[in-house]
Parts: structure tokens; C-alpha cells; sequence
């Protein structure tokens, strides 16, 4: 063991840890929920560190080879050499200056050994003085949560893509396969399976535009804002160069206002906000299958989902919609923690908002659940679907849905009681319209044809019924 010491006393660290005395009095009062902090926000923050380095190297305020130590040293953070070395809980501290101390810390000791000197002694490179130089957690730490968010949300959006376009393909296969629309649960009118496929597309994409959105809402960034976001301590030309270092390895800006891009925390919000909007809709796409799949004797069941574990430890044969059932799961998860990030961005209190740790877990489990929830939806699911057309068929043939296209050739009073007299007599519409010799073969058929859309009355048809 060796000894560091701090303002608040001694404190015993191993020998071979490149954290330091902040990290060891963190690790002991924050064991909360045995969750790290995310290895891409770690990645983030030695992002932030190499570039300071360089930035305070070319605005002489460092020395240089202090300088080019810390960018090794930042780098092989990144590289993911020192990960043992991150042991903190992601609930902390406010404002994530543990997290940010065990970075500072870990870095530290690694330039120090660099320059030839020895783990804990600080004596070349300091934690505070050198690899912290006009910074502070309350800038580093929120630039950092949106480095990383950038880089998760970014999968979110790839696998959101390939979700789309499984959709789309199943929207091409089924395009001509006619079913009933269902409103209220209940027999509404005609569609097809491509409309429906089609649709939830639709809905995705809609989805991709918000997250991209949300993406250009996280690109300011306040670093070299220091404590409150004046710059207190920073050359005047620190945060102009530090993020010129950073925009090298993702797309970043200069905050306009210092002071606000420390203590708001709204871009947050509509980042999870298009998160959110993104797990309603697979949930509801997911409750949509869960239904169409239902039976598959005594149900709905004319989608047929792929088999992938058996469905019950006590009855025999049955499968379940496990995959759906699981996004509807992740998807509550998005939409809670949501709820988390919001309460979190509220309570910030004048300068600073404390609850940055708190945010972090959230977006960053958030974007995570998303990207691995749509490839497994993709992949499991519905890159396997099938429509079941003869069930499909049938259940159109049986229900009176497609009474609604007749509205224009029998009028409203007149099919509404050719409905109610068919379920009376257990018989389909298209039967008893036929034996009551109101209208043909062909000339039904060819209306219900037209039905899943926009279409102009049949003058011959309507002409042949008077």
C-alpha cells in the first residue's frame, strides 16, 4: 500500500492503482448500485483531458512534455488500457466530480510514470494542476455525458435504420395482401398488410428525424467554462483552441453563453425526449404484433413470428411473443428513465446542476436499450415475420368490414341493416348480399378490391342498381 494524502487527511491506496486518494474516499462512500460509470463516458472525459493538453501546450501554459505525457497517458484511457481502473459507482457525487477526479487521477500517475517518476507522488504531473488546467467537473463532466451520448445515439440511429427497412421489405412482400383495419378494437375496414408494415416505417423514420434532431441539440459544449462557466482561471484563448482539438474527433461547438450551457440541462431533455418517442412506437408496434399473433387457434393469428424459445415451463408446445413482450419491457425502461432526466434537468439550483451523474445513466442506458432492442426486434422478429394470408383471408371474408365501401352504392341506413341482418344469420355480408341478388359477383368483388384507399364511385356499378 502506499499513502497519498489530501485537505482531509491520509488515505491508503494499492500500490499498483493509478487512481488516487479522490477516487479511493469516492469508491468507499458510493456504493450504491454496483453499476460503473459507462466506459464511453470515461472515454469521453480523457477525450476532453488529451485535448486541454494540447491546447494548453500551444497556448503556453504547459510545458511540453508535460503535455505530450498527458495526451499518452489520455490516450491509452481511451484505448481502454487503464478500465480496471474506473471503479466508481455511476451514482455519485454531484455534478460528477469523482468521476472526473478518478480520470484526472488516473492520467496523472500515468504521465508521472512516463516521465520516470513514481505512482502517488505527483511530483511532475499533478491531478488538479496539470492534467485539470482550466477546467472544472461542471464543464468537463456535462461536455463529456454529451460526447458519449453522441456516440451511443449515433447506434441508435443505425439500428433504427435497419429496423425501417425491415419494415419496408415486409411492406413490398405483403403490398396486395388484403386484411381488415381495426379500429377500437374492433372490424373497421380494409387494408393491406403492406399499409400496415408500411405504416410502422413511417413511424420510425419519423423517429430518426427527432433523434438526429436531439443529436444537433447536445453539440454545444462549455468546456473551458470552468467552475460556473465565466472561464475563471482559463487563458483567454484555452476554450477556442480546447475545442478546436475536440471538433478533430466529433462534431462539437463553443456554447454561446458559458454560463448557460453549465447550469441548463434542457438539451438533455429533448435528446431523451426523442428517445422516448422512439420506445412508444415500438411498443405500440410491439402491441400490434402481440395481437396479430394472438392464438394462434383461438386468436387473431395472422402473423406468424419467428420460434425462438419455447413459451411455458408447464404447458406443452406453447410458444409466446417473447421478442415483443421484451420491447415493450426496454421500451417502459426509455420512457421512465425519461421521466428520471427530466427531474434531474428541473433540479438544478442557480450556477450548477448537481444531478449530471444522474442524466448520464439514463441517456446513456437509454441510447443503449434502443440500439440493442431494435437490432434484436430486427433480427429475431421481424426480419422473419410472416403473414399468415389463408387466417388473414378468412378473417376478412368473416367480418364486415369491408361494409364501409358500399356506403356510396346502398347508402349508410341501407348496409348498416344488410350488417345487422348478416350477423343475425351467422353469414358473411358478401353472402347475403349475393343471395339477396342486390348486386353480382364481380361488381362486389371489384368494390371491395378498391376499398384500402382513395377511389371514385363505379358509375356502370352504381348505374346497375337502380
Amino acid at each position: 500500500m502506499r499513502t497519498e494524502e489530501d485537505f482531509l487527511g491520509k488515505v491508503g491506496i494499492p500500490d499498483d492503482a493509478y487512481y488516487g486518494s479522490f477516487t479511493a474516499r469516492a469508491s468507499k462512500n458510493f456504493q450504491l448500485s454496483g453499476i460503473l460509470v459507462h466506459k464511453e463516458l470515461i472515454k469521453a472525459v480523457a477525450l476532453i483531458k488529451k485535448s486541454a493538453a494540447l491546447a494548453n501546450v500551444e497556448i503556453g501554459q504547459m510545458d511540453r512534455k508535460v503535455g505530450e505525457a498527458i495526451v499518452k497517458a489520455s490516450e491509452e484511457v481511451i484505448a481502454g488500457k487503464f478500465d480496471k481502473e474506473f471503479i466508481l459507482d455511476a451514482f455519485q457525487a454531484g455534478a460528477g466530480t469523482p468521476l472526473h477526479m478518478n480520470v484526472n487521477e488516473v492520467i496523472a500517475n500515468r504521465a508521472e510514470e512516463l516521465l520516470g517518476g513514481k505512482k502517488g507522488s505527483y511530483a511532475l504531473v499533478h491531478p488538479n494542476n496539470h492534467v485539470n488546467m482550466s477546467q472544472s467537473s461542471n464543464n468537463v463532466v456535462p461536455s463529456a455525458i454529451k460526447i458519449a451520448a453522441m456516440r451511443l445515439t449515433k447506434k441508435t440511429i443505425q439500428e433504427a435504420e435497419l429496423l425501417k427497412k425491415s419494415f419496408e421489405n415486409k411492406a413490398a412482400k405483403y403490398k396486395k395482401t388484403l386484411k381488415i383495419g381495426r379500429t377500437h378494437l374492433q372490424d373497421a375496414v380494409p387494408m393491406t398488410y403492406g399499409q400496415v408494415f408500411g405504416a410502422y416505417a413511417r413511424a420510425i423514420e419519423k423517429d430518426i428525424e427527432q433523434m438526429k434532431t436531439g443529436l444537433e441539440n447536445i453539440e454545444e459544449i462549455g468546456v473551458g467554462g470552468t467552475a460556473i462557466g465565466s472561464g475563471i482561471t482559463a487563458h483567454p484563448k484555452f476554450r477556442e483552441t480546447v475545442t478546436k482539438y475536440i471538433r478533430k474527433e466529433i462534431q462539437v461547438k463553443i456554447a454561446r453563453d458559458g454560463i448557460e450551457i453549465t447550469q441548463n440541462m434542457n438539451d438533455f431533455v429533448t435528446l431523451s425526449g426523442s428517445y422516448r418517442r422512439y420506445a412508444i412506437t415500438l411498443t405500440r408496434i410491439a402491441n400490434d404484433l402481440r395481437l396479430l399473433v394472438s392464438g394462434p387457434k383461438a386468436g387473431i393469428a395472422e402473423i406468424i413470428l419467428p420460434e425462438v424459445e419455447p413459451g411455458s415451463s408447464i404447458m406443452p408446445g406453447k410458444i409466446n411473443p417473447s421478442i415483443p413482450e421484451a420491447v415493450n419491457m426496454l421500451a417502459f425502461q426509455v420512457i421512465g428513465n425519461d421521466q428520471a432526466i427530466m427531474l434531474a434537468a428541473q433540479s438544478g439550483q442557480l450556477e450548477l446542476n448537481f444531478a449530471t451523474p444522474l442524466i448520464a445513466h439514463n441517456v446513456f442506458q437509454s441510447a443503449e436499450l434502443l440500439a440493442n432492442g431494435s437490432a434484436m426486434f430486427r433480427i429475431f422478429c421481424i426480419d422473419g415475420l410472416e403473414v399468415d394470408e389463408e387466417t388473414t383471408k378468412n378473417n376478412f371474408e368473416k367480418s364486415f368490414g369491408y361494409a364501409t365501401a358500399l356506403n356510396p352504392y346502398l347508402g349508410y341506413k341501407e348496409v348498416s341493416l344488410l350488417v345487422k341482418e348478416a350477423y343475425q344469420k351467422k353469414t358473411s355480408l358478401k353472402e347475403l348480399i349475393l343471395a339477396k341478388g342486390i348486386m353480382n359477383r364481380n361488381d362486389l368483388e371489384k368494390i371491395i378490391a378498391t376499398a384500402t384507399g382513395p377511389c371514385e364511385v363505379d358509375r356502370e356499378i352504381k348505374k346497375r342498381l337502380h
